[in-house]
């Protein structure tokens, strides 16, 4: 996996990794009051590097899923890319 690690050293190869964006207050007008819980939960990488569950929310106006972790959210915008879990 360090090789892995040093080949996406961005000052070396141009190439980098990066982590989806939490965002706090850049939710769509219609989402900020229409959020509900969809009773599924996504499998991601927490913070730390460990994986962790984090709620899986829809708004019910234009139908975007959020993940919420903490009180930050993650856009999902295509579910076949994250494990989806029911619990």
């Amino acid at each position: 996996m360090g090789g892995l690690r040093e080949h996406f050293n961005a000052a070396a190869s141009g190439y980098a990794i990066h982590r989806a964006t939490l965002r706090t207050e850049r939710l769509p007008a219609c989402c900020r009051t229409g959020l509900s819980d969809s009773g599924w939960f996504i499998q991601y990488l927490g913070v730390g590097g460990e994986e962790a569950l984090y709620p899986l929310l829809q708004c019910a106006v234009c139908g975007r899923y959020f993940a919420l972790c903490g009180e930050k959210y993650l856009p999902v915008e295509n579910l076949m890319r994250y494990e989806v879990i029911r619990r």
